[in-house]
């Protein structure tokens, strides 16, 4: 029954239309150029993957083979390709505020190329849903593209269903094998390279409904309402220490020294730092390193208020805010260099978090400790005879965990309120769902906008993960036949060549050295490869299935490790 309604679907009348019809051939002869590409691009992906893990395993064994990576980096950067932090500031070398922050090549360290997705370990367990649903719409967009080419070439379809390998869901279609294998290389080309070639237009045309605002645009004509000075947070998890302390539907307009708002004018360039949209700069500033990523100016504190207790500043992988027993003492490190009315820049220094970081406002922030040394500005700071005091900031040394401030604006009200929040700033941005949309009506699911973009999230990664990795000339995947015909195909052309070649100086009554049979149906015959082309064939998908099975095995256990 489906392969009547796939073949009527590429049989109608209006396909049948010369200009129509050869726009889709056209179409699908792009695709098989695409898929192509990606088969190149996807290679050189598997082979920095494959580098990548290997020295990241023998930097764990302690094996010299740790040093490739960074030769692999020094390539890169040779080149020209070497891709540098989205939150590094351009303005390198400069003494002003911008100097002062994070400035770091991405390899230092280095994100994982390839890293396999298993709930609970590297996906969120409240994106479970997305993740099954986006996977099964590309899975079946991918199969649709195959089915719908077949019925292009008049290839039956004998079969298409679904299935689910353990919680990873999939799908198949199954092809008439002998009218598959009668059709021209051509048409089994623009077949098996339908599914990539569906899957990069899918990615493609989701990047351009996201990016231009048009799925905003579906929602601001259908009840929700676009916030520009900020996000709102739409769903907070049950476990987050943030649960119940910020109120849904509360706009968070300002995190650390950085505005959310999309035209706001800061004293250095958000726009170029962070993105140009709110829920761009939401997530890069909860993916930043370091408190110095988000702080323009540090807080001033008195030495007298120091209340080091030894353990405080005993920061480790395992204890990344420190060990002391009080919760609110913090360790804080210098904003900029010591002064010599400061104290050392080795002494450790713990204060009252919340103390230190209320006074947010502009006559308690500095660049140095010479701004925290005038009386007529912080009066507060001395009483009687002046005290000592510094310029300072809470200390971050691993990126697993920092501190952030918070401000939001209540649901229907202007009001400021400040938060502040000591943890993982990841684990921030997974439990809390924010969006650019507020529903006009209280019967609109708030959380629907914010759902429906982290969805629209997931089939763009997997469309464009389905479109390189189904390239990839590898046993049981697309681009193992692929290849074979591209080879098939270079290597009748070259026959028709020479044949030409031959058939041109031969004589006018003698036989044609050359004669392209065809079948009775009036296709092309199977040709089989030619012996060198066949051990090209088997060198190279053998090669890459192996490599593919390396970066699986290995970043499993990278995971493990």
């Amino acid at each position: 029954m489906f392969n009547n309604v796939v073949a009527a679907c590429a049989q109608c009348s209006l396909t049948r239309c010369p200009l129509v019809s050869w726009l889709i051939d056209g179409f699908y002869r792009v695709g098989v150029c695409v898929s192509f590409v990606s088969m190149v691009v996807c290679v050189g992906v598997l082979c920095t993957a494959a580098v990548q893990i290997a020295a990241r395993i023998g930097a764990k064994a302690g094996y010299p083979l740790a040093d490739a990576w960074s030769m692999v980096l020094e390539v890169q950067k040779y080149l020209g390709v070497a891709h540098f932090d989205q939150r590094a500031t351009p303005h390198v070398g400069s003494d002003s505020q911008h100097s002062r922050l994070s400035r770091r090549l991405v390899g230092t360290p280095d994100p994982q190329v390839l890293r396999p997705i298993i709930p609970g370990v590297t996906l969120p367990t409240g994106h479970l849903w997305h993740y099954l649903l986006a996977l099964s719409i590309c899975a079946i967009i991918h199969e649709l593209g195959h089915a719908f080419a077949a019925a292009r070439a008049r290839v039956p379809l004998r079969n298409l269903g679904v299935f689910v390998m353990g919680i990873y869901p999939g799908a198949f279609v199954e092809l008439c094998k002998t009218k598959l294998d009668q059709a021209s290389v051509g048409s089994r080309l623009s077949i098996v390279c339908a599914g990539v070639w569906h899957n990069a237009v899918t990615a493609l045309l989701v990047f351009v409904l996201v990016r231009s605002g048009g799925l905003g645009a579906v929602f601001s004509h259908t009840g929700w309402t676009r916030v520009t000075n900020g996000v709102v947070i739409s769903d907070v998890a049950s476990n987050s220490p943030l649960h119940n302390r910020i109120p849904l539907l509360s706009t968070v307009y300002r995190i650390d020294d950085v505005y959310l708002q999309s035209n706001y004018s800061n004293t250095w360039n958000t726009n170029d730092r962070f993105g140009e949209t709110s829920i761009a700069r939401w997530t890069h500033i909860l993916t930043a390193t370091t408190n110095r990523d988000t702080n323009t100016a540090g807080y001033c504190a008195s030495t007298v208020e120091n209340m080091d207790d030894g353990l405080c500043c005993e920061m480790s992988p395992e204890f990344p805010l420190g060990e002391s027993p009080d919760n609110d003492v913090f360790c804080f490190e210098r904003f900029a260099q010591p002064s010599k009315l400061s104290l050392s820049k080795h002494t450790p220094m713990c204060f009252d978090l919340r103390s230190v970081l209320e006074r947010s406002d502009a006559a308690n922030r500095c660049q140095s400790d010479s701004d925290c040394l005038q009386p007529n500005q912080r009066s507060h700071l001395y009483t009687g005879k002046q005290k000592s005091s510094i310029c300072v900031l809470p200390s971050s040394p691993f990126a697993s965990s920092r501190v952030v401030r918070i401000y939001y604006h209540l649901p229907n009200n202007q009001t400021e309120h400040m938060l502040l929040y000591a943890g993982s700033p990841t684990e921030l941005w997974l439990d809390v769902q924010v969006s650019s949309l507020c529903p006009r009506y209280p019967y609109l699911p708030h959380t629907l906008p914010s759902w429906i973009e982290t969805l629209m999230q997931y089939i763009l990664s997997f469309s464009l993960a389905f479109c390189l990795l189904n390239a990839l000339p590898a046993y049981y995947l697309d681009g193992d036949l692929a290849f074979k015909l591209l080879i098939t195909a270079v290597e009748q052309r070259t026959r028709v060549a020479r044949a030409t070649k031959c058939n041109i100086l031969a004589s006018a009554d003698s036989k044609p050295l050359y004669k392209k049979e065809l079948t009775d149906s009036g296709t092309e015959e199977p040709v089989e490869l030619s012996r060198g082309g066949q051990m090209v064939y088997t060198a190279v998908t053998a090669l890459t299935t192996a490599l593919l099975g390396w970066c699986i095995v290995g970043s499993v256990l990278l995971l493990a490790l």
